[in-house]
C-alpha cells in the first residue's frame, strides 16, 4: 500500500437505488467517511426489456452528479462507479451512460451478474465470521436475485435471476393493494425460477444464511421493530414465520399506508411486498429457517476489491500470480504435480501452434494458470467438476490477475472437457466476442494438453508439433507407455481440428 492514503468514491447505480460510499485507505483495508442513498427507482416502468425511462434517466444522471459534488468535496482520488440489472438490460442503455459521462465526468461500468455476486460475497465475508461453514447469501434487489454459496476462502456457486423486488411488484400489480391471485402467481414464479436450483444449493449443504440489500433490510426492521442491531456491523436476525406473516399485512393496504405504518420511504413501500414474497418462497424452498441481515452489500465489496488492488499493486505480478494460483490449487486439494505437468504441455502446444491461433504470449500465462486449477472442482464433487472448477476460479480472487484475465482462466478450465464452449452457456455469453474466442483456442490447447497425462504418471514427456497448411502434426515423446494418453489426445483434439480448420495426427515418435 502507497505511504499516502488514497480516497475512494464506489457508487452503485442499482435499480431501485443508488448508493455511494467514500472511503480512505489505511495500512490495512479502509475507513468510510461518508455515505449517500437515493431511492432512484431506475426500473420503474422499465425492465423486461423496457427502455429506461426519460424521468429515470433524468433522475439516475441528477442523483449521480449529486454524488459526484460530494465525492469532489472529499478531494477524492478516485469514484468507481458500476451499474446492474435495470442498466444492464435497458436497450438504450449506452444514452444512459454517456449522458451521465456527458453530465457529470463519471464513467459508468455495467457489470454482468455474476461480478455483481462476487462483489456482494466480498462484502459479507468481511462483515459476517463465516469460517469453514458453507454460506448461502442471498440479495433481493430491484432488477434481479443474486444467490451465492460459498465459504471465507472458495465461492462454489453463484446464481443471478430476475426476480428483484421492483421487476416483480410492477409485473404483478403488487404496488397499491393486490389481489390473492396476484399473490399467488408471483410467488408461483419465484418458485418455478428457484426451485431448479433447490438441489444444486442443499447438495453443496448450507450451514449458515446470510440476507442483504435494502429490501431484507428493511424486512428485519419490520418484522422486528424494537430489536437492536447486533454489536460489529449491525447484523438482524429474521426468521422465516415473521416473513411469511408480513407478506398477508403488506398485502392487505396500499403503498402510501405501508409506508406510513412501517416508516419506510415511500419507494421502498411499493416493493417491499413482492421482496417479502420472494425471501419468504427462497427460504421455503432451501429449507431455511432463520438468516442473518447484513448491511453491507455491492459497494462495501466494490472498496474491498479496490483496496485489495491498490495494495497487490506493489507486489510483482509474476511471483504474485504463480504463488496465488498455487495456493487455490492446495486449497482445493488439486493433483498439483499432474496440474504442473498439464501446464508444462499445454505452453509447449501453445508456443509451437502460434500460426493457428494467433494469440498474444502473454495469454500462455493464463493458459497455464487454467490447467493447475483445471481440477479444482473435484474439491467439490466429481460430477460436473469442470463446472464447479469454474465457480471455485471465477470468484477466488487470483491476486495479480485483472477480472478480465480471471473470466478466461476459469471459463479455459471450464471447457477442459465435455461440451465445447456455447454462446447459451451463461458463463460464456458474459465475455466479449473477443474474450471468448481466446477462450475457445486456449481450450482447445487445454483439452489435448490433459488428455496427454489422461493417467497422471506423465508418461508424456514433451510433445513436438509441425504445423503445415491443413495440417497440425502431434509428435509425442514418451518416457512409458502412453497408449492411453495418446487415444485420449486423439479424441479430445476432435474440437482442436474443428476451431481451426486443419487434421489434427497424433502420434508417439
Amino acid at each position: 500500500m502507497a505511504a499516502k492514503p488514497r480516497r475512494i468514491a464506489a457508487i452503485d447505480v442499482g435499480t431501485n437505488s443508488v448508493h455511494m460510499i467514500v472511503a480512505e485507505t489505511r495500512e490495512r483495508g479502509y475507513r468510510v467517511v461518508d455515505r449517500e442513498k437515493e431511492m432512484v427507482q431506475l426500473g420503474l416502468a422499465s425492465l423486461d426489456g423496457q427502455p429506461l425511462t426519460d424521468g429515470a434517466i433524468e433522475r439516475g444522471v441528477a442523483t449521480i452528479g449529486r454524488m459526484a459534488e460530494i465525492a469532489a468535496k472529499w478531494n477524492v482520488d478516485e469514484i468507481v462507479a458500476v451499474a446492474t440489472s435495470a442498466v444492464r438490460e435497458a436497450p438504450n442503455r449506452r444514452d444512459f451512460l454517456r449522458s451521465v459521462k456527458e453530465a457529470t465526468g463519471v464513467k459508468v461500468r455495467v457489470i454482468s451478474g455474476e461480478e455483481e455476486a462476487d462483489y456482494i460475497f466480498r462484502a459479507v465475508r468481511s462483515a459476517v465470521e463465516v469460517g469453514l461453514q458453507t454460506a448461502l447469501c442471498i440479495d433481493i434487489g430491484g432488477g434481479s436475485v443474486e444467490l451465492i454459496v460459498g465459504t471465507a476462502d472458495e465461492t462454489y456457486f453463484t446464481r443471478s435471476e430476475p426476480l428483484g423486488a421492483l421487476r416483480l411488484a410492477q409485473r404483478y400489480n403488487l404496488i397499491e393493494r393486490p389481489t390473492a391471485r396476484a399473490v399467488g402467481q408471483c410467488r408461483r414464479h419465484v418458485e418455478d425460477r428457484i426451485g431448479k436450483l433447490r438441489r444444486r444449493i442443499r447438495h453443496l449443504g448450507v450451514d449458515l444464511c446470510v440476507g442483504t440489500s435494502g429490501t431484507i433490510q428493511t424486512l428485519a426492521t419490520m418484522a422486528s421493530p424494537g430489536e437492536t442491531a447486533a454489536p460489529g456491523h449491525g447484523l438482524r436476525r429474521l426468521d422465516r414465520a415473521a416473513v411469511a406473516a408480513l407478506i398477508p399485512i403488506l398485502a392487505s393496504m396500499p403503498a402510501s399506508e405501508r409506508a406510513a405504518r412501517f416508516g419506510i420511504d415511500g419507494p421502498r413501500a411499493t416493493s417491499v411486498l413482492a421482496g417479502a414474497i420472494v425471501l419468504n418462497a427462497m427460504m421455503e424452498l432451501f429449507d431455511i429457517e432463520e438468516l442473518l441481515a447484513c448491511p453491507l452489500a455491492m459497494r462495501e465489496g466494490m472498496l474491498e476489491s479496490r483496496v485489495a488492488a491498490l495494495e497487490e499493486s506493489e507486489e510483482t505480478g509474476g511471483s504474485l500470480r504463480q504463488n496465488s494460483v498455487l495456493s487455490l490449487a492446495q486449497r482445493t486439494d488439486c493433483d498439483l504435480k499432474h496440474g504442473m505437468h498439464v501446464a508444462k504441455l499445454a505452453s509447449r502446444i501453445f508456443d509451437q501452434t502460434k500460426a493457428l491461433h494467433a494469440l498474444e504470449q502473454q495469454m500462455t500465462g493464463l493458459l497455464e494458470a487454467a490447467a493447475v486449477l483445471h481440477e479444482a472442482g473435484l474439491h467439490v464433487s466429481d460430477r460436473a467438476h469442470h463446472k464447479h472448477s469454474y465457480y471455485l476460479i471465477r470468484h477466488a480472487d487470483l491476486r495479480g490477475f485483472t477480472d478480465e484475465e480471471i473470466l478466461i482462466v476459469a471459463n479455459v478450465a471450464r471447457y477442459y472437457r465435455k461440451a465445447p464452449p456455447e454462446v447459451s452457456h451463461s458463463n460464456f455469453s458474459e465475455l466479449t466476442p473477443t474474450q471468448q474466442q481466446d477462450v475457445e483456442k486456449l481450450a482447445a490447447i487445454l483439452r489435448i494438453a490433459e488428455g496427454l497425462d489422461r493417467g497422471h504418471r506423465a508418461s508424456v514427456r514433451d510433445v513436438a508439433v509441425h504445423v503445415r497448411r491443413d495440417q497440425a502434426h502431434f509428435l509425442i515423446r514418451t518416457r512409458s507407455d502412453a497408449s492411453v494418453e495418446i487415444a485420449s489426445a486423439r479424441k479430445r483434439a476432435k474440437y482442436f481440428a474443428q476451431l481451426f480448420e486443419v487434421e489434427v495426427i497424433v502420434e508417439a515418435m
